[in-house]
C-alpha cells in the first residue's frame, strides 16, 4: 500500500513537470482543445486527409489560425504533424507487411506511387525499397545479438 501511494505521488509530480515545462501546459482551454482536436482527427484522417486546409475545414477554421497556434505553442507545424504521422505509418506498412511501395502510397491516400516515394525519400532519406531492405537487416542482427 506505501509503494502505491508512493508511486501515485511520483507520478503527480512528473505530471505537474511536464505541464509546467511544456509549452502544452500554457494552452488555455480553447486553443488547447484546438490542439487536441486537430491531433484526434489527424489520427483518424491521416490516410485521406494531407492538407491542413482539410483539416481547418474539418475544424471550421482557417489554415493560418492552426498554423498561427501551433507556431507559438509548438516546435512542429500543422502540415508536419500530418506529414510525420502519413511517414509513421508508412514505415510500419512497409516493414511489416509484403506491400509494395506503391500499394503502401495507394494505402495511405496518394495518388501516384511516384509522389509516396518522393515524399518518403524526403522523410527518411531513402527510398522505400531500400528503407525496407536496411530494415530487414537491422531487424535479423537485432535478433541474431539477442540470441547470443
Amino acid at each position: 500500500e506505501m509503494l502505491r501511494v508512493l508511486l501515485k505521488r511520483l507520478i503527480i509530480k512528473l505530471t505537474r513537470l511536464v505541464k509546467e515545462q511544456s509549452p502544452i501546459g500554457q494552452l488555455q482551454g480553447a486553443e488547447l482543445d484546438t490542439v487536441r482536436q486537430f491531433n484526434l482527427l489527424v489520427e483518424n484522417n491521416y490516410k485521406q486527409l494531407h492538407q491542413v486546409q482539410d483539416y481547418a475545414n474539418l475544424m471550421f477554421k482557417s489554415p493560418k489560425t492552426l498554423s498561427n497556434l501551433f507556431a507559438k505553442y509548438s516546435d512542429k507545424s500543422p502540415l508536419q504533424i500530418i506529414a510525420e504521422r502519413i511517414f509513421l505509418e508508412s514505415k510500419r506498412l512497409i516493414l511489416y507487411t509484403d506491400l509494395s511501395a506503391g500499394e503502401v502510397g495507394f494505402e495511405l491516400g496518394f495518388g501516384e506511387p511516384a509522389h509516396f516515394s518522393r515524399f518518403f525519400k524526403k522523410m527518411a532519406g531513402v527510398t522505400p525499397s531500400d528503407f525496407k531492405r536496411l530494415g530487414r537487416v537491422q531487424t535479423a542482427s537485432t535478433v541474431e545479438a539477442y540470441h547470443h
